[in-house]
């Protein structure tokens, strides 16, 4: 029998093939452009009205943006083709398009004949309108139905996939919906080079890699400052974005300490120009259900002020025992255009988790390293305990546009999230002869507050020198945060039976007083800078860096004294990179950035935070963008050499005795890890899109042994959808894969898997559609993830179903 894992790299080279292949084939989506709709759009500025039109006609739009910055649109409404609403939309605007399919190319109107010019005739010559995003907009991917974006935002500079010199992915807001990835968790569960790893106390992580992505390398809107594992303990509800941008590798200018595992960019959803009432209802297996509603529109007749409000409630029972949570969730954002060149944005979030029958610990495997034989449904926890968790967070930015070429914005954030567990534990391995060893061992006890500031400014423009075009950007940010933490543990030793576990072993206690109290107090700040030079006409030279400040203060509050501090002064952290335009379409790429992590969040068996970690991050490669934008497609190596990393100690498993709160780290003197990213995204052919990304990664210690051997060697990520032609291009079907080699936990194995998910959807009308997606289809038996012989084992989810149904008004 041949190993799973070596089958991932040919299944990646086929879906490479499968999707080249399609690319030619032309689908008829004519009719649809042809085809009376009712239309509503309000008067605005022209960029958004055409959005609007395009979102509402099913159209994707193509447009240099400077064609429709500075014009504004009247309202349009009735039932018309496609081409009637353009015409009415922006006749005279100077601007004629094609429409061909589904897709609309716009440019600027040519000069017409005399005898048109002086109307000597009597008529106006004919003119066929359609209009692209502005300027502002060029990367959002609402109401695109693309699988990919035609601009990025991480790097503060708006450029494309393929003009940055490293590896990025999208998953964009039609990606979310389509595959219902309703956290940040399910979403990195869909990205290309992406594992999840275990954690104590439900603090999962995720890796690129073979890095830990750390929380300072989680950004909302370019902005570090989370307050909480948003992987974990508070699963962020994305019904508030638009696109979660994921680049891989080091962000040297993007985050103050460059750290080579990846940066996560959740961008927010902004209000709209139009009125819109859109709602989405959900239900699933092992009752599992899901309201959305995001409403807004202009709150002023000049729609100057426009305002959004996006509220999700879920209920959800698990495939597992006992558990239970409710998670409701509210975001509004209002715009206001102050001037017509300056723009001011408030915002505020309030999500809520609560979750009855919290398991920290996973399942127990047998003693001997091999998966105990349980049922799916088993789990350890008791049915008091209990996760609830509270976040609050606020915002405001303020951007003004100098001249078309120079923008600045100053954006500031608050957040404070609360957290607090009562537990039960249980946990041992079990004896593959007597079937005993599991034990409810402790009741734990904990209570954390968080608080975060963050600021950012910055200036980004371009500027014309030496014959070529250029583009700049600089600014500083500072980020303050101070968590305190209170816990009490009580030992206990009740033997447990793992094949019939007793959910109410022990009565619920009450919480005592807590016997630790900590401080962290951690302070950021940074100036950076980066600039994209034309060297030459096919030449792009990247250079770039950051100064960065660091200063961490750990404090026993009950009796006063300092447990660990570190401080750092301007360590400098330089990137540079290089593209070369071989094509319109295709372009070379190379580049460097050095990497600073602090390690202060981890302890070592003693109690010690451990070193800085540093190192360096190699990357080159080759990207496309085909399909008139429409397709972005990677192939990218890397090499990763890192001093002084944190890793699991698999040596001092579980609790660490250091710090009751953690698991145990060490730092290995050095760390290497090399491999590669084939990725695809976007439409292969009209009505197809594809999302595909296969990672090849190495890691190894200074003695050539394997490290991060939690992340898998081969990872294969993959989602379609397409749209049906002719009479039946009201439905959309589409298909998920996740396939991974095998991975390990010292001594326990995890044999590679693949799972294959699928979805039909079919749009009743113009406001309503209908979603089933069943995922795990065959209803494979594996384990996500591993943690141990004692602990930290979690089953993968069985097969299951989900209804979703969609209005938009």
């Amino acid at each position: 029998m041949s190993n799973p894992s070596s089958r991932l790299a040919p299944v990646a080279l086929a879906i490479a093939v499968v999707a080249a292949s399609c690319a030619a084939a032309p689908l008829a989506h004519a009719q649809a452009a042809a085809a009376p709709v009712a239309i509503a759009v309000s008067a605005q500025p022209l960029g958004s009205a055409l959005n609007e039109l395009a979102r509402q006609a099913k159209l994707q739009l193509m447009a240099p943006p400077e064609l429709v910055v500075g014009k504004q649109a009247p309202a349009v409404s009735g039932t018309l083709t496609a081409r009637e609403a353009l015409d009415k939309l922006l006749a005279g605007s100077g601007l004629v398009a094609n429409i061909d399919g589904a897709v609309v190319i716009v440019r600027k109107a040519p000069e017409p004949p005399p005898a048109a010019r002086s109307g000597h005739d009597g008529t106006l010559p004919t003119v066929n309108v359609v209009a692209a995003p502005n300027v502002r907009d060029a990367a959002i991917t609402e109401g695109t139905g693309s699988y990919t974006t035609r601009a990025l935002t991480i790097g503060k500079m708006e450029q494309s996939i393929r003009e940055t010199p490293q590896s990025v992915t999208v998953v964009t807001r039609q990606q979310m919906d389509d595959l219902n990835l309703v956290t940040l968790e399910d979403v990195l569960a869909q990205t290309t080079g992406t594992s999840k790893s275990q954690r104590n106390f439900g603090a999962h992580v995720y890796m690129m890699r073979g890095y830990v992505l750390p929380e300072s390398n989680f950004l909302l809107d370019g902005v570090s400052g989370v307050t909480y594992n948003p992987t974990g303990w508070v699963p962020v509800d994305t019904a508030i974005f638009d696109r979660v941008e994921v680049l891989r590798g080091a962000g040297a200018v993007v985050v103050g300490a460059g750290d080579p595992s990846g940066v996560i960019n959740m961008v927010r959803k902004r209000p709209r120009a139009e009125k819109h009432f859109d709602v989405a209802f959900s239900a699933g297996s092992w009752n599992n259900f899901r309201t959305e509603i995001d409403a807004g529109g202009a709150l002023n007749e000049a729609g100057t002020v426009r305002g959004r409000v996006v509220a999700a409630y879920q209920d959800r029972e698990y495939f597992y025992d006992v558990t239970h949570s409710k998670e409701p969730m509210v975001y509004g954002v209002i715009d206001a255009d102050l001037t017509r060149d300056t723009k001011a944005t408030v915002g505020l979030r309030h999500q809520k988790v609560d979750i009855d029958g919290y398991a920290i610990f996973g399942l127990p495997w047998f003693s001997n390293n091999t998966p105990i034989d349980v049922a799916r449904s088993t789990q350890v926890a008791q049915k008091w305990n209990r996760h609830e968790a509270v976040v609050n967070d606020v915002f405001a930015e303020v951007e003004h546009r100098f001249n078309g070429d120079w923008r600045g914005k100053v954006t500031v954030s608050h957040g404070e999230t609360d957290i607090t567990q009562k537990l039960g534990t249980i946990r041992g391995a079990v004896d593959p002869v007597t079937l005993k060893g599991p034990a409810f061992t402790s009741l734990y006890f904990t209570d954390r507050d968080i608080k975060a500031d963050g600021l950012d400014a910055n200036v980004t423009g371009s500027f014309e020198a030496f014959g070529g075009k250029h583009q700049a950007m600089f600014g500083a940010d500072w980020s303050d945060v101070k968590s305190g933490f209170r816990s009490t543990t009580l030992s206990r030793n009740i033997p447990v039976d793992i094949y019939n576990v007793n959910h109410s072993l022990v009565p619920e206690p009450d919480t005592p007083a807590y016997a630790n109290s900590l401080f962290d107090h951690e302070k950021r700040k940074s100036i950076y800078g980066s600039a994209r030079l034309q060297l030459a006409k096919p030449l792009h030279l990247l250079v770039g860096g950051r100064f960065n400040w660091y200063d961490f203060r750990a404090t026993n509050q009950l009796t006063g004294a300092i447990t660990n501090s570190y401080k750092q002064n301007a360590e400098f952290t330089p990137y540079a990179g290089v593209v070369y335009d071989l094509t319109r379409e295709w372009s070379l790429y190379a580049s460097y950035a050095s990497t600073f992590t602090p390690q202060t969040q981890y302890f070592t068996v003693s109690g010690e935070a451990l070193k800085p970690a540093v190192g360096a991050n190699y990357e080159a490669g080759v990207k496309g963008e085909l399909m008139d934008g429409k397709l972005n497609v990677a192939l990218s190596v890397f090499s990763i050499k890192k001093r002084d990393v944190a890793v699991l100690d698999t040596a001092n498993a579980g609790l660490c005795p250091g710090i009751s709160t953690s698991n145990c780290y060490r730092n290995v003197d050095t760390m290497r890890s090399t491999g590669y990213d084939l990725e695809a995204a976007g439409q292969i052919a009209r009505g197809w899109e594809v999302s595909a990304g296969y990672t090849r990664l190495k890691t190894w210690d200074p003695t050539g042994m394997p490290l991060s051997t939690d992340t898998p060697k081969h990872l294969l990520r993959a989602a379609t959808s397409y749209r049906l032609p002719g009479d039946l291009q009201d439905w959309t079907i589409g298909a998920s894969l996740s396939a991974r080699s095998n991975s390990s936990v010292p001594p326990i194995e995890n044999p590679g898997r693949a799972i294959l998910d699928l979805r039909a959807a079919y749009r009743i009308n113009k406001n309503w559609q209908a979603a089933v997606n069943v995922g795990n289809v065959f209803d494979k038996h594996y384990w996500e993830i591993i943690g141990g012989t004692r602990n930290g084992n979690y089953y993968g989810t069985p097969r299951n179903v989900m209804l979703t149904v969609r209005g938009s008004f």
